[in-house]
């Protein structure tokens, strides 16, 4: 796979984030991890194990396996019964990045994004595809 090539339905992704994120006694995954316009994930394809990223070593322990869906790509108004919303659409993308472009982490075949606006539908389709896996 290439920069810029689709992730399909059924792949796994991680997203790191640090237990702050959680209020005691909280166990429900929180909005706040699933803001970003491009949304930065580990492709499990390209990492083997999560919990050897260079996210862990800076404080981002907590580690989120999201599984690629229809749902995320193509999110609905819950309004509007099974209604696609053009402007929700999420692009599930692999983005590598190169030792060059990154000179404090170094390379990451495994960096992949979660493009589009975060919009409640669209965290929810996330959150209803993820789970806390420590």
């Amino acid at each position: 796979m290439a920069q810029g090539d689709i992730i399909p339905d059924g792949e796994k992704l991680y997203r790191y984030a640090k237990p702050e994120a959680f209020p005691p006694g909280q166990i429900e995954l929180p909005d706040s991890i699933f803001n970003e316009l491009e949304l930065s994930c580990d492709w499990e394809r390209y990492c083997s194990d999560p919990f050897q990223s260079y996210h862990i070593s800076e404080g981002k322990t907590v580690v989120i396996q999201i599984t690629v869906h229809e749902e995320i790509k193509y999110p609905t108004n819950p309004k509007r019964t099974g209604q696609r919303i053009k402007d929700w659409e999420q692009e599930v993308i692999h983005d590598p990045i190169a030792a060059e472009d990154d000179i404090i982490h170094g390379a990451n075949e495994a960096h992949s994004l979660i493009k589009g606006t975060k919009k409640a539908a669209v965290k929810n389709a996330i959150r209803n595809n993820s789970e806390r896996i420590n």
